[in-house]
């Protein structure tokens, strides 16, 4: 009976065991469990907060809050109306007046012999900007010479032959051809007192040497002559203008022809404004562009900051048409073959601070580098219209690009 009562005690002891690994599975498994419906919620609950920190797009666009608009950045600033459209970037020269300036040039060829001012020096009206030593020079005082001599002699014989014809010892007809010879001379005696009242020979100087004189008073705005340099009749020798500010010499686009006018307002890079005084009439072959010169007001600050033939880059502004728009050029955004804006309107009365931002595709007619701004006008009828007094995103659009995309 012993063996039987030993197996049974065995079989007991191992249920015991099984029950207890039984109860210990059920445990892990409902802790298990329990872990996992925890981090489930928790996941829910990270996920749900997330989703609360993304705008929510509409079919106006996307909705802001006010904590988000502040940790995102976004500023916006004013659409104003403009009224003129500026065209910047136009390659422009400073030139001198052509009413207050003048070209000194030589009236006979030779050599020159003395230079006596240089560019940028002031003179007064009449004073000695060089020396020229020339052989025609020494032709034309010897021609005065002769027709002093000649028209003495032949004013001489004229007064005798009106005395004789006064007594009645010659005919009239040989008075007449007398007072005729005497009369050409004088005519030729005044031709060679102008070929020379330009020219101020130099005292005590080589034969044939002449003054080239100052025209007006000034500054010497440009010389071509250099110290034994061979020149020709008519040669250009000096450019002298008057004290005071410079013209201003634009290539204006040809395509802009038709806009142009007299009185159009030019913006130099100082924020000196100049006055369209002529349009050419033809196009330069190089850059097919018209030649457009602008007068400087002389009572402005920088009226005299710049130099006779300084390279600068002007803004032309042209007339704007009606619904032209300023818009600040950070607004603008490129978008395929155009550029659009953010434009921010108030969300709800309820949440004051709330924005709903929705973008409005603009043409670009015009930007001002100085002024950082740009004209715009909508150009889209499928959208709400731009128009002044709105608001536009100037800052964070680097966000709403990616909320709202572009088409």
């Amino acid at each position: 009976m012993s063996p039987p009562t030993l197996k049974a005690a065995g079989t007991s002891s191992r249920t015991k065991t099984l029950a207890l690994a039984a109860i210990g599975l059920a445990v892990l498994a409902a802790a298990g469990y329990g872990w996992w419906a925890w981090t489930t919620k928790q996941t829910t609950v990270v996920d749900k907060d997330a989703s609360e920190t993304v705008a929510q797009p509409n079919n106006g666009g996307v909705q802001l809050s006010a904590a988000q608009l502040r940790a995102q950045g976004v500023e916006t600033a004013l659409v104003k109306d403009a009224a003129v459209i500026p065209l910047d970037g136009l390659p422009a020269q400073t030139v001198a007046p052509l009413s207050a300036s003048a070209q000194v040039v030589a009236p006979y060829g030779g050599v020159v012999t003395r230079v006596m001012v240089d560019e940028g020096a002031a003179v007064r009206q009449g004073q000695a900007l060089a020396r020229i030593q020339s052989k025609d020079v020494l032709a034309a005082q010897a021609d005065l010479a002769r027709a002093r001599t000649d028209a003495a002699a032949a004013v001489a014989q004229a007064r005798r032959d009106a005395a004789l014809l006064a007594e009645g010892i010659i005919p009239a007809a040989r008075n007449e051809q007398t007072q005729a010879r005497a009369a050409a001379a004088q005519s030729t005696l005044q031709e060679a007192n102008g070929a020379l009242a330009r020219l101020r020979p130099v005292s005590g100087g080589p034969a044939g040497e002449y003054e080239l004189l100052a025209p007006l008073s000034g500054r010497v705005m440009r010389r071509h002559l250099i110290l034994g340099q061979a020149v020709a009749p008519l040669d250009i020798a000096f450019v002298v203008a008057e004290p005071g500010p410079l013209d201003v010499s634009v290539a204006v686009p040809l395509r802009l022809r038709s806009d142009l006018h007299l009185g159009l307002e030019v913006r130099l890079p100082d924020s000196t404004t100049a006055r369209v005084t002529a349009i050419g009439g033809d196009t330069d072959l190089s850059s097919q562009s018209l030649r457009v010169r602008a007068r400087v007001d002389a009572d402005q600050a920088g009226a005299g900051s710049y130099a006779a033939g300084q390279q600068i880059s002007v803004a032309l502004l042209l007339p704007a048409p009606q619904g032209t728009l300023s818009v600040p050029s950070s607004a603008l955004l490129p978008a395929g073959s155009g550029h659009v804006v953010y434009v921010a309107e108030p969300a709800s009365q309820d949440k004051p601070g709330d924005l709903r931002v929705r973008a409005v595709p603009v043409q670009l007619l015009g930007q001002d580098e100085s002024e950082a701004s740009s004209a715009v006008r909508s150009a889209s009828p499928d959208t709400a219209p731009l128009v002044a007094g709105m608001q536009v995103v100037v800052r964070g659009t680097a966000l709403l690009k990616s909320m709202i995309p572009l088409q």
